[in-house]
């Protein structure tokens, strides 16, 4: 049962409501354990944000630096260390994740990963941004490739049809919104 999404980025904005949040978070831990001890309760993270990744779409610099990791500390009694992750946002092409982007994580947690949203768009757009059905198969690919270290206890595309929303998320379904699936859908069932 996850409470909060992204927290990270409330951090980014408010520190003091993610003070309030992180103790608030501990006391929705405990209510929920008294009722069902066996519910996994975890926050969400950002990932691109955690690594400090500010740049590309997002509009910033990548400065490592500012990376995020200590907050997953702030959580102790949280059962998952959970992502949202959209490399797209950094990166041109699937070819451009480095080795070892998700094996990071371990390194800043011993809890078991999930990632609650994974996301490659599909569309000729933005402009010097530019990807397809295929580019997006290729990330399906490369994600299954590059989190074999970390053995995520799940991973979840955030959208099975494109949504009506911003650039360039309207073309993250891995099927189109007509029912259509792309390259993605099949590699993404052969690979689960």
């Amino acid at each position: 049962m996850a409470f909060g999404i992204e927290v990270n980025i409330l951090f980014e904005k408010s520190p003091g409501d993610f003070d309030d949040f992180a103790a608030f978070f501990s006391e929705v831990y405990d209510a929920v354990k008294a009722v069902s001890p066996d519910t996994k309760v975890f926050t969400v993270f950002q990932l691109e944000k955690m690594k400090g990744l500010s740049g590309g779409l997002f509009g910033g610099v990548n400065d490592p630096a500012q990376a995020e990791w200590p907050l997953l500390d702030r959580f102790p009694k949280s059962d998952l260390a959970a992502f949202t992750t959209y490399p797209c946002l950094i990166y041109k092409d699937p070819a451009d994740i480095p080795a070892g982007y998700y094996a990071e994580i371990i390194s800043h947690t011993v809890n078991p990963v999930a990632f609650t949203e994974i996301g490659w768009y599909a569309a000729a757009s933005p402009a010097g941004w530019e990807s397809s059905d295929e580019e997006q198969a290729r990330f399906v690919d490369t994600f299954f490739n590059l989190i074999k270290e970390v053995e995520p206890e799940m991973a979840i595309w955030s959208f099975l049809f494109d949504p009506n929303t911003t650039v360039p998320f309207q073309t993250m379904g891995l099927c189109r919104s007509d029912g259509t699936c792309r390259p993605g859908w099949e590699r993404w069932e052969e690979a689960k």
